[in-house]
């Protein structure tokens, strides 16, 4: 229950219009319940105008001395007072009856205009909850380091963000709508217990054997709604990665297997949904059931005290109106308190991706990285992702406007140096260097606004393609876009598109080619214009002839700026200041121009040879073939 009072916590920014909404449900609450005692009234006065004997039969002998007389003297005080109240107003007679069917209307009429706020501001409240939910989740996801990605399923990080704050939205209504019966409930016991404690106390005999089933539901129903929400994520993972993967599961012919699959997830999600569905269906009629114990009890020991003149007609029959006015809120607040238990899971779910802390964060006392103007060092770095290390006491330099490539076989950590260098990750030993200022101690925008990225995985976002190269410099004009295009080699392929620059990219770019998607990724990074570049194979899915004209264009680019290449083909770093070669169990071999590495390095020298028969395209991970 933390978690709920947590999410409960989160309505207090609101406080004002919480203030608000709680005046409007007390004056909702006075005005609901003043209509049965105006109508106590106009019932009294009817029973006196025809001449029916008051409930005094039995009690005229009482000691006076007695609680119950002078509970009665009470009663009968605030009757009189109220009768004589009424009468100097309205007169006696009809006249009195016309009047206290106006005011009676009159409370109506404003019970309507409470009733339209009380929906408003409950409505109101929890969509600014929501939205304030939301957007907090969204902003603490976004820093959240890349190793936390790494680790969860997008599918669970988009329902936590958009659909468990959605139901914190459902769970502030409800928390309004709790704290707007107990006014209400508190207006109609005063009236009960003025009317008849007695009769009150035994109407309230079902309310504390609810308890003890109750309690017994919410648990049940608190561990069947976590395994649905589990078995929701299942569903939306598998789904998504089914449909993302089409032309896989065609080409393997796995349709048949990945329909069943899916379907067993569907019937575990309906069993655990029709587990609540259960639940909820028995808890209320068992609620009705024990609630009507107490009424049945009113009935028949409130008609015997009217019948033996221990009661007025008019007192009893407002009793019952009352009653049952009572019943129906304390029945919905104990279907609020199930919803409320029905919700908590998704409360929890939100405040663990809040409760869970960044690993890589800026230092309070952060600097601005500084513009390179000498060299980025790599200093006896290590990197570990918690598998074993990836590489040792791993150390070079980059000079201002130089030129590196990185060649090596796949998994020794050639694109690790570039998100080392990103700050997507931590060394576990040694420091990386810009200009002799350690980047642990920078902030995160003055170090990567230095640094544009291509990387194999390309990524667009479902948005035009103008958007997606602008995004490398937000603001950029339509021409400044364009001329980023031509430098990629892509300008006339958007320009065949029926929309041109307004063409949809589809999710991740499905609509384009993968050798589209990257050429639009280098056009992104080209009109960033920064002065690191960092090309994660950035021309691997392009053919031959779109090849030499980006890297033409990057050649273009990488002059008076450093770069570091990741090479898939050799061809890409041939020309390099330097090229970086890791060896075959990793670490560095060798750093040198090409030239040299033919006699400094035997694994770039073994790769070369091979290579030398079929061309300059063959591609560097064949580094790890005998």
């Amino acid at each position: 229950m933390n978690h709920l009072w947590r999410a409960i916590k989160l309505l207090f920014p609101l406080k004002k219009w919480l203030a608000l909404y709680m005046v409007c449900a007390i004056l909702l609450a006075a005005v609901s319940s003043a209509p049965l005692g105006l109508g106590n009234v106009l019932l009294y006065n009817l029973q006196q105008s025809v001449g029916q004997p008051n409930a005094t039969a039995g009690s005229e002998t009482a000691d006076e001395h007695m609680p119950q007389h002078k509970i009665k003297a009470g009663k009968d005080a605030i009757s009189k007072w109220a009768n004589e109240y009424a009468a100097t107003w309205f007169g006696t007679g009809s006249s009195l009856v016309y009047g206290l069917c106006i005011c009676i209307l009159v409370c109506l009429v404003i019970k309507g205009i409470l009733d339209f706020l009380v929906s408003y501001l409950q409505n109101y409240i929890a969509m600014r909850l929501q939205m304030d939910a939301t957007v907090r989740v969204m902003r603490h996801a976004l820093t959240l380091d890349i190793g936390f990605f790494d680790n969860e399923k997008m599918a669970d990080l988009g329902i936590r963000i958009y659909g468990d704050t959605t139901t914190l939205r459902t769970t502030a209504k409800v928390t309004l709508d709790m704290l707007e019966k107990p006014p209400y409930i508190l207006f109609l016991l005063c009236l009960a217990v003025y009317l008849n404690w007695q009769l009150f106390l035994l109407g309230a005999v079902g309310i504390p054997i609810i308890v003890l089933p109750f309690l017994a539901f919410t648990r049940k129903l608190y561990k069947n709604t976590r395994k649905a929400i589990h078995t929701s994520i299942d569903m939306a993972q598998a789904g998504g990665q089914v449909l993302g993967g089409m032309r896989m599961v065609r080409a393997y012919n796995a349709v048949d297997a990945e329909s069943e699959n899916f379907a067993k997830l569907a019937n575990r999600f309906t069993r655990f949904v029709m587990n609540k569905v259960v639940l909820r269906a028995i808890q209320r009629p068992l609620t009705e059931i024990l609630l009507s114990l107490g009424a049945i009890a009113v009935m028949i020991v409130g008609s015997n005290q009217v019948l033996n003149h221990e009661m007025d007609l008019s007192s009893f029959l407002t009793f019952v109106a009352t009653l049952g006015m009572l019943t129906s809120p304390v029945r919905g607040l104990l279907n609020t308190l199930g919803d409320i238990v029905e919700f908590v899971p998704s409360a929890e779910r939100t405040f663990e991706i809040l409760d869970h802390k960044p690993k890589i964060v800026e230092k309070p006392n952060a600097v601005a990285c500084p513009a390179l103007a000498k060299e980025i060092s790599f200093e006896n770095v290590t990197l570990d992702y918690g598998r074993g290390p990836i590489f040792r006491n791993l150390s070079f330099t980059v000079k201002k406007g130089e030129r590196i490539g990185i060649v090596g076989r796949t998994g020794v950590g050639k694109s690790s140096l570039i998100y080392l260098l990103l700050r997507f990750y931590e060394p576990v030993e040694g420091a990386l260097k810009i200009d002799g200022v350690d980047i642990r101690d920078t902030t995160f925008s003055s170090l990567r606004a230095q640094m544009a990225l291509v990387s194999p995985d390309t990524f667009l976002f479902h948005t035009t393609i103008e958007e997606n190269i602008r995004y490398g410099k937000p603001g950029a004009s339509l021409d400044a876009v364009m001329e980023a295009a031509k430098a990629a080699a892509i300008h006339d392929e958007i320009m065949s598109f029926p929309e041109g620059y307004q063409t949809v990219t589809g999710p991740g770019g499905a609509t384009l080619s993968s050798g589209q998607r990257q050429r639009v990724a280098v056009a992104r990074a080209i009109l960033r214009d920064a002065p690191i570049l960092l090309l994660d194979e950035a021309t691997s899915a392009m053919d031959t002839a779109s090849e030499a004209r980006v890297q033409a264009a990057l050649d273009r680019l990488s002059v008076g700026r450093t770069s570091i290449v990741i090479a898939h083909r050799l061809s890409t770093v041939k020309n390099a200041d330097r090229i970086v070669v890791f060896a075959e169990k990793g670490g560095i071999e060798a750093i040198a121009p090409h030239n040299e590495l033919l006699t400094l390095s035997p694994t770039y020298k073994k790769l070369w040879d091979r290579l030398a028969g079929r061309g300059d395209d063959a591609s560097t991970d064949e580094l790890s073939v005998a």
